[in-house]
């Protein structure tokens, strides 16, 4: 989705949704993303853009252990603000914004950083941490 920003009104909406499955592949634990509806509302300021939306959608993700799909609704808010100030902007305000980029990159900020699939045994990775051994001494001498 591109926003042509000089044709933009000082106040509008966006209801839209939008397809990212070009940019999943760039993203290593991401299997697809599903009916992704973005819903916001746009305001055009003289050097400053100020986009706030919902974002909803369904994760398909893979899991930490099996990599087998694991699927999960995500939905969140978000501002971003496009401007030519450094101390305000969060992106430089170019005279089109690509929306599908900063939203990817929103999402993958919002997701879960590690799915499970139920079928997965986190027992095999579940060992015990029992420190250096140059440390075990130390232990029984100054038991505190």
């Amino acid at each position: 989705m591109k926003i042509d920003v000089r044709t933009l009104e000082p106040f509008s909406s966006i209801q839209s949704e939008i397809d990212l499955s070009h940019l999943v592949e760039k993203a290593a634990d991401l299997i697809a993303l599903d009916h992704v509806y973005i819903k916001g509302t746009l305001k055009k300021e003289y050097d400053t853009v100020r986009l706030h939306m919902n974002v909803s959608l369904d994760v398909v993700q893979k899991c930490a252990i099996s990599l087998l799909p694991v699927t999960y609704p995500l939905s969140f808010d978000s501002e971003i603000i496009f401007s030519e100030n450094i101390e305000i902007m969060d992106y430089i305000l170019e005279e089109v914004i690509d929306l599908d980029e900063i939203i990817f990159a929103e999402i993958l900020l919002e997701k879960e950083p590690f799915v499970y699939h139920e079928d997965a045994d986190r027992d095999l990775f579940d060992e015990e941490d029992e420190g250096h051994s140059a440390f075990k001494d130390l232990k029984n001498i100054y038991k505190v």
